[in-house]
């Protein structure tokens, strides 16, 4: 499986853009690559793409996008979008490193892009590009967890559509079928798009997460959003369902967070696992105490 196909970057909304970005600046270590049309672009500094992109109104996700390797792979999911009756954008990239796009709607409402970028460069995570500060900041975009009121649905999209495959997904157990969380992957890393039952009306984010190079790194950030004042909603743990370490917090607008390590890799010819309850998923290591805060998204 190519290192190419993998979670790129998300665009948040927020109901101030000026505070958000203080916030990944000085908070989170990210720097700011530009603004272009009242969007702002940051990036961790793994790689010149960027991978945050904030525009003001509201809070939840704009769009999300997913890296492939090249045009023809653009082409093969455009005419798969365009077969299965999908309203379909293709140009050119917007933003810092992007090249082309192909964008559509899904089930779900949500909007999704694949995306070529510019920067297939090294990734050295001992020497961030963005100076000292970096090493105390997320290394990269790490994946998504959307939320919608149908799960199985946009799971079933994912995967029949445009090819992705489920890692793991929690059946609900009125014995309908539907399930109440799944995990799609587009390359090796196990999720790249998360999918978490949610009915609230507007609510499409659960969380945005942030690759760590370990545990000591995590615990280095964890410390970086103490010192600002930001309390961890649930963590430090590490998830049975795609065996990475997590750390969860709100940020200033109300968009979850999650600081990941070590997730675990899948194979393509791995057969899902369907797991019966969410306890059974969410932390290896204890019966964890969830927030009522945890079950909703933004």
């Amino acid at each position: 499986m190519s290192g190419a196909r993998r979670f790129e970057h998300a665009c948040l909304l927020t109901p101030d853009l000026g505070a958000a970005v203080s916030f990944f600046v000085d908070g989170m270590g990210l720097r700011e690559l530009g603004r272009e049309g009242g969007v702002a672009y940051l990036g961790a500094g793994l790689d010149e793409n960027f991978d945050l992109a904030l525009r003001e109104g509201g809070t939840g996700v704009e769009h999300f996008a997913l890296r492939v390797e090249g045009d023809e792979e653009l082409e093969r999911h455009e005419r798969a979008a365009r077969d299965a009756g999908l309203a379909v954008e293709r140009g050119a990239g917007v933003g810092p490193g992007e090249l082309e796009r192909v964008a559509v709607e899904l089930v779900s409402g949500h909007r999704m892009e694949f995306v070529t970028v510019a920067d297939h460069g090294y990734q050295e995570p001992y020497r961030p590009r963005g100076g000292p500060l970096g090493a105390s900041a997320p290394l990269d975009a790490d994946h998504i967890s959307l939320v919608t009121p149908a799960v199985r649905p946009l799971a079933d999209q994912l995967r029949e559509v445009f090819g992705l495959r489920v890692s793991d997904a929690i059946a609900l157990p009125d014995g309908s079928g539907d399930w109440m969380a799944a995990w799609t992957r587009i390359g090796a890393f196990h999720h790249d798009v998360a999918i978490l039952v949610d009915d609230a009306p507007g609510h499409t984010l659960h969380h945005l997460a942030w690759n760590c190079a370990s545990i000591d790194h995590l615990k280095m950030c964890c410390d970086r959003l103490s010192a600002l004042g930001i309390k961890l909603e649930l963590g430090i743990g590490r998830h049975p369902v795609g065996a990475n370490l997590f750390a969860y917090f709100r940020d200033p607008s109300g968009n979850r967070m999650e600081l990941s390590a070590e997730m675990a890799t899948v194979d393509d010819a791995a057969e899902p696992r369907l797991w019966s309850s969410p306890d059974d998923t969410l932390d290896a290591w204890s019966d964890t105490f969830v927030p009522e805060s945890f079950r909703s998204g933004s």
